[in-house]
């Protein structure tokens, strides 16, 4: 490991002696007591609105119980967590002013004064302790971010200290993560679905139509955001979208294709932000149905070209990887075998397998990858000429998300929401798993626990350790990267992203 990548990772966390936590923590609470402000600016104005592929997940306004890129979108606006990402995906203040790495298993850190949620109730300990304490008792789909039976003692009204019962090395990734919800809300579940009630720059305002809606928070401890009003707009036609970017309708396109970025070239009222979370599309397989057949998924591995999808499909925006991590994540390394395509070796492996006399797959299909049709007829080609029969059922989006896993096989993206490995990793255990991908894999829980237990100087070995199995298992289909290109129209001034999948930098922005 460089010296560089030490530097980053004790910045980060992933240690376990005393001494380099002391150390690391020394650093960072020095640099982090002043919080971040956005100038003097005290009047909102004006109207951003993003054009999205996919709307929200649900009526259901608990940021911990979904992974959707909407879903997160609100939630990191709408919502504070104790520590924050910027631009280049470093740790600095949030609701937490300065904090402390105590021990392999323990941070303590002291709690912002003065601030309040959108409904004027202070933001206390008490909250902080019952949005952590309920994550670590491991039933929410985000309970995978955090160590099982992760709790939070309370040493006075403004000082609070993260206890894990083993060593938590990714500890301050999952701080700025986690969004601080009123204990209220923990307490009476129901209150999610009267909509989201945070402490961050945005209110939310509405959920209508194909709109969800937030207005500036202009007492936020971090100044009064630029832009009064923030739209997300789910537009599910393709062409639909990015006309409406064209004609002015909608400011912003997340998650763009080649093809849209090919209709901006050259024109002067756009321009291309390409700064991404280390993502991949995968092909999420069921582990209750055939393909709970590791024979199985690797021969499906095998039968599809992803290097001819990536070429000519997304037009080599895409890149290939041999990893169960995207390229662009910490500690990425192609692994091998490469599963590359091989249908003979593909035929091979099904008659290895426990359906050698046969089997029928069934594949949902919908807009929420960027040419996804099209990438998913070629799937369904490919199998059916290795001897897979391939049933393909056309979703709306909104009802893709809500169905998708009682379907043998969906693309879908996998994402790193929290700047580390360990979050994707997170996805193949616990609860996550179980509503992913109907899996429970005792040995990678093993695996993954390791990773995030090891020391500066063996986190690597162990993240690829954890990487292997997957991949060496195809637990699920990798296909390609995902770079998310946004298209942006220049009358949006100071718009940037953290490599993350919300916006918390909208802030920032303002519209001429």
């Amino acid at each position: 490991m460089s010296e560089l990548e030490t530097a980053h990772a004790v910045a980060q966390g992933f240690v376990t002696g005393r001494r380099a936590f002391l150390r690391s923590a020394l650093a960072i609470g020095a640099a982090s007591v002043m919080p971040l402000r956005l100038g003097a600016q005290t009047v909102s104005e004006g109207v951003l609105i993003f054009g999205n592929a996919e709307p929200p997940t649900s009526n259901y306004w608990d940021p911990a119980a979904g992974f959707g890129l909407v879903d997160e979108q609100v939630a990191s606006l709408v919502h504070d967590s104790l520590l924050s990402f910027d631009a280049e995906g470093k740790i600095g203040p949030g609701l937490a002013t300065a904090w402390t790495v105590k021990d392999d298993r323990t941070v303590a850190l002291t709690l912002r004064e003065g601030v309040a949620f959108h409904d004027g109730a202070p933001v206390t300990a008490e909250d902080v302790k019952a949005t952590i304490d309920k994550l670590g008792e491991g039933q929410l789909a985000q309970s995978m971010v955090v160590v099982p039976g992760i709790t939070v003692k309370i040493t006075s009204p403004t000082e609070v200290e993260v206890v894990s019962p083993v060593a938590f090395g990714v500890v301050l990734n999952a701080l700025a993560f986690i969004k601080i919800l009123p204990k209220k809300n923990i307490d009476n579940p129901d209150n999610f679905k009267i909509g989201a009630l945070g402490s961050g720059p945005y209110r939310f305002v509405s959920y209508s139509g194909n709109d969800v809606t937030l207005e500036a928070n202009d007492s936020w401890w971090g100044g009064a955001p630029k832009i009064k009003t923030v739209i997300f707009r789910y537009i599910e036609d393709a062409e639909a979208r990015i006309n409406a970017l064209l004609t002015g309708q909608v400011d912003i396109l997340t998650r763009v294709n080649a093809e849209f970025l090919s209709r901006v070239e050259g024109n002067a009222d756009f321009h291309v932000n390409n700064q991404s979370p280390p993502s991949q599309i995968v092909g999420l397989m069921q582990h209750n149905g055939p393909l709970g057949d590791v024979k199985l998924r690797q021969a499906v591995a095998h039968a599809i070209d992803r290097e001819g999808i990536a070429a000519s499909v997304m037009r080599g925006l895409n890149p290939v990887n041999y990893s169960a991590l995207p390229t662009t994540s910490s500690f990425y390394e192609p692994l091998e075998p490469k599963f590359e395509y091989n249908p003979e070796r593909a035929r091979e492996l099904i008659a290895q397998s426990s359906h050698a006399d046969g089997v029928t797959l069934r594949l949902a299909t919908t807009t929420l990858v960027p040419n996804q049709l099209e990438i998913d007829q070629i799937i369904a080609a490919s199998l059916k000429q290795v001897g897979i029969s391939v049933e393909v059922e056309r979703l709306e989006v909104g009802a893709y998300r809500s169905s998708y896993n009682t379907y043998d096989m969906t693309l879908d993206t996998l994402a790193i929401f929290n700047h580390d490995p360990d979050f994707v990793l997170g996805t193949y255990i616990g609860a996550a798993a179980e509503q992913v991908f109907h899996l429970k894999d005792e040995k990678f829980e093993a695996l993954h626990a390791a990773q995030r237990a090891a020391t500066v100087e063996d986190r690597p070995a162990a993240v690829r350790a954890a990487a292997q199995y997957l991949w060496e298992n195809q637990i699920t289909f990798f296909l390609t990267d995902e770079i998310w290109y946004s298209i942006v129209n220049n009358r949006v001034k100071d718009y940037t992203r953290a490599p993350l999948v919300g916006e918390n930098l909208v802030p920032r922005a303002s519209r001429a």
